[in-house]
């Protein structure tokens, strides 16, 4: 992921660049990653390419935030519980839009998973624009071992 894209000083203290994702992700970015005691964070400037007409960001990039930090916190929380990387699909992806975050905001999930079994588990987190709750977001998500 290019971070060149974002400077240091319009990222907030504690996040490092997000070392996860696939090409997608990678287009979307530069993603920036925080883990704290009691959740997992997962964080964006928003640019002019991830805003809709009105000048704020497209709902379609909301949702594939939330389903990336909350994937993100599903596979920090595999590895803490010392469990191998595995495939995470998205079984179900809900979010309820609260507010409307703006172009250049800073704009984070933060996650926490409340079940973790064998074979799927369960996130949940909100979403801040510039530390406003923007967005409730919850998700189920698939595990298979990776071969």
């Amino acid at each position: 992921m290019d971070h060149s894209l974002t400077t240091a000083t319009e990222v907030p203290e504690g996040f490092v660049p997000a070392t996860h994702g696939g090409p997608y992700a990678k287009e979307l970015g530069p993603f920036w990653s925080h883990r704290a005691a009691d959740h997992t964070a997962l964080g964006i400037r928003v640019a002019h390419r991830h805003s809709n007409s009105m000048g704020g960001a497209h709902g379609g990039f909301v949702a594939t935030l939330a389903d990336l930090g909350l994937v993100h916190a599903v596979a920090v929380a595999r590895e803490k519980a010392g469990l191998p990387r595995a495939a995470l699909a998205t079984v179900n992806l809900s979010v309820d839009y609260l507010g409307r975050p703006k172009e250049g905001c800073w704009l984070e999930v933060r996650a926490q998973v409340t079940r973790l079994g064998r074979n799927i588990a369960f996130a949940e987190g909100m979403m801040l624009a510039d530390g406003k709750r923007v967005a409730r977001v919850s998700a189920v998500f698939a595990m298979q071992a990776r071969r």
